[in-house]
């Protein structure tokens, strides 16, 4: 369970900041899309490229206790030569303000986290810094982010490529500290095109991934390769789109000596994994709606929205946003 917690630790210190239903449809990573607004989380200066008031997470289903099993978030930014924005989060209790400036070619994000639970002032403090800047020779994004005694450093890369059948590329770099000797590392390199399929924008994502666990001496490492990404946005009509993606990780190399209870995650493990989702998006002027939907409402769509079959549409909620 320590080696879990671990692991999750690293995953929250550099999760985004604000979701966004339509990315989640084309396979979670906005790297691939230059464009959506949901890049601001890794290249700040993105922020520059936008307008608009968000919120996400809209009719999410609920779990036994009544909480929302994807959290409502708030997002507006605004501004003409200067941006501005802010964030809010329904499941985050301990961030007082989270901040969001651009101009130009340069953009930052700041949130700072300040909370107590009781009259001994036992809570959490800690701070969230994002600076992005683009240069000729692409877009640099750099996260700093510290939260008691645990700390995450991040920097993303992104721009043009000129190999075989691609014309961009992307690289990060990740690493946590949970201040109690376990440290993660996550290196990504990933090569992408865009095809205009008439009607339909087709990615193709191609790259590997290295990955590391240091959990107080004992280590744990995996290599990927091929990490390969397929994903499809189709117009159906001129105010809805279908989405699409399969991601497909293929693991060639894996040494653990210690035991994280996972199987992908062995000693001598190779093999694949293999995820994909769909999901629709609505249009009307300046509003969009998007959502993810489960395949089963492909199997028998009017039931669903008809409302004669028990499931719901979407369990991850609706992303509503009026862009300007």
């Amino acid at each position: 369970m320590k080696n879990v917690k671990v692991i999750l630790i690293g995953v929250a210190l550099c999760a985004t900041v604000f979701a966004n239903q339509r990315i989640d449809a084309l396979g979670g990573d906005s790297g691939f899309w230059p464009g959506d607004k949901d890049n601001i989380n890794t290249f700040p200066a993105d922020v520059n490229n936008h307008g608009f008031v968000e919120v996400d997470g809209v009719g999410s289903t609920t779990d036994e206790n009544g909480n929302h099993i994807h959290d409502i978030t708030a997002t507006i930014v605004w501004g003409d030569a200067t941006k501005w924005g802010f964030s809010y989060d329904e499941g985050d209790g301990d961030t007082w303000f989270d901040l969001m400036w651009g101009s130009g070619d340069m953009g930052i994000r700041a949130a700072l986290m300040s909370s107590t639970t009781n009259a001994d002032a036992e809570g959490v403090t800690g701070f969230n810094l994002g600076y992005g800047q683009n240069f000729s020779w692409g877009e640099l994004g750099v996260n700093l982010m510290s939260m008691d005694d645990a700390t995450s450093y991040g920097v993303d890369w992104r721009g043009d490529l000129g190999f075989w059948a691609f014309d961009q590329s992307k690289a990060s770099l990740a690493m946590t500290d949970d201040g109690m000797d376990n440290t993660t590392m996550n290196l990504d390199f990933d090569m992408f095109t865009h095809m205009d399929a008439g009607g339909a924008d087709v990615l193709f994502g191609l790259g590997f991934g290295y990955e590391s666990w240091d959990l107080a001496g004992s280590a744990v490492t995996r290599m990927t390769l091929p990490a390969a990404t397929i994903a499809v946005e189709a117009d159906m009509t001129d105010w809805a789109t279908f989405r699409c993606y399969v991601n497909t990780n293929y693991a060639v190399a894996t040494t653990a000596d210690v035991d994280l209870g996972e199987a992908t995650l062995a000693d001598g493990y190779t093999g694949s994994t293999t995820s994909y989702g769909f999901g629709l998006g609505f249009n009307w002027g300046g509003l969009t709606a998007d959502m993810s939907i489960s395949e089963n409402v492909l199997q028998d769509p009017v039931s669903y929205m008809t409302g004669y079959e028990d499931g719901t549409l979407t369990n991850a909620g609706v992303t509503l946003t009026y862009s300007f």
